[in-house]
């Protein structure tokens, strides 16, 4: 596990209430499937998301809106920076 600043570099909904979170930063030890921890300002708990790909510095993260914590990671702008826990999960390997 490492605590990692990632900056957005694309939010966008893929529908009503799925996006598409696109982050740059340190992607060292992290693999497809794994999930991170955000920390969100004003919440108390770290949000769980899925990593849905990973390479060369840049974190592609798909969630869906279902609460306070997701709500308020729709509304995050391009360059935002968010804290990070990374390298949580046990992942997959995509080259089989």
């Amino acid at each position: 596990m490492k605590q990692t600043i990632f900056r957005i570099t694309e939010n966008v909904p893929l529908t009503a209430t799925v996006y598409r979170m696109v982050l740059e930063g340190d992607t060292d030890g992290i693999t497809t499937g794994q999930f991170v921890n955000i920390l969100l300002t004003g919440q108390y708990l770290r949000r769980p998301i899925s990593v849905y790909d990973c390479a060369d510095g840049v974190l592609t993260l798909i969630y869906k809106v279902v609460g306070k914590g997701t709500a308020q990671m729709a509304q995050m702008p391009v360059g935002q920076t968010l804290d990070l826990l990374t390298g949580l999960g046990n992942g997959y390997d995509l080259s089989k």
